[in-house]
Parts: structure tokens; sequence; C-alpha cells
């Protein structure tokens, strides 16, 4: 019917406008949400705050070590925002189980497979354009030893861990 009276399909109205320039209440309360929403939004996917990075191989058990090392740093550096390669094993979970007991924002960066074998060196050029102002690389494959040259060359400090350094699984059963 409104087709035909006016020419165009019928649209629900915008609210009860008096004129162009002024909204009503619930339309000023809507986009107070909207832009409350997309800022909480925009803060979990690009937190601001000094970044560090964490990385490591999935063999590892000696939490007591990235602990010391990343409380220390959250001593130093306030307000850290964690970014980790995002595996669910070994050096990553670890540093992401820290971020939650210590209440840190952490970011996971996983390698996107649409790029094929290169995925993860891409993604380890996406954590060094972070500007990241600490690192930690755990011994793991090439993958950690490409990110500490590429950290390394953009000069980022960094704690360099091999899996010898760990303490014995045996010593962490008895502690």
């Amino acid at each position: 019917m409104n087709r035909v009276e006016t020419g165009r399909p019928f649209t629900a109205a915008r609210g009860s406008q008096v004129s162009k320039n002024t909204a009503t209440a619930s339309q000023v309360q809507a986009r107070d949400f909207l832009v409350a929403r997309q800022r909480q939004r925009d803060e979990q996917l690009a937190p601001t705050g000094p970044v560090v990075v964490v990385s490591g191989g999935q063999v590892w058990h000696d939490h007591a070590m990235l602990w010391e090392i990343l409380d220390d740093i959250e001593a130093r550096i306030p307000e850290t925002v964690l970014a980790t390669t995002g595996m669910r094993k070994g050096v990553d979970a670890i540093a992401t189980g820290w971020a939650q007991s210590r209440k840190v924002h952490a970011i996971h960066f996983l390698p996107n497979r649409q790029h094929g074998n290169c995925a993860p060196f891409m993604r380890n050029e996406t954590l060094v354009k972070l500007r990241p102002v600490e690192a930690i690389v755990c011994e793991g494959s090439g993958i950690q030893s490409n990110l500490a040259q590429d950290l390394r060359a953009a000069g980022v400090p960094m704690h360099i861990r091999r899996i010898a350094d760990q303490i014995s699984p045996e010593r962490i059963k008895q502690a």
C-alpha cells in the first residue's frame, strides 16, 4: 500500500525526531552504547600499553622460570600487555596462565594458515611491528630463532632461555 502511495517500499520510522538536528534520549543512549561497545572491542583487539612478546616451544615445563621473568617485567613496566604466539601448550600456555593470574591483558597471535608455510614467519613480523618494549624467547623451533633475530634487529631487549636452562621435572615434583 505504501509503495502505491509513495512509490517507495515501507521503512520503519527513525524515531520521534522533531527535526534532523536533535535526537531523542533513547537515540542518544543507543549511540553512546554503540560507541562504548566499539571502544571495548578495539581495546580487546589492540590494547594500549607497553607490549611484551613471549614465544617458545611446546616442550616446556619450568613455569617458575617464566613467571619470575614476567613478574620482574611487570614490576618495572606496569600495565603490560602480553603478546604470545598463541600455542596451547608449552611457553605460550604458561605465559597465558601468568597473565590470567595477574589480570594482565594477553593477545594471542595465531598464524594465518592462508599464507601456507610462511604464516608463522609473517606472524613474527606482525609481532615485531607492535614495537614491543621487551621479549622472552624460549628455545623451540626455527620459528623462535627467526623471531629472536627479528627482535634483535629491531633493538628489543630480550630474555632468551634454552631448554637446558629449565629445572628438571623431577625437581619440580619435589618442590
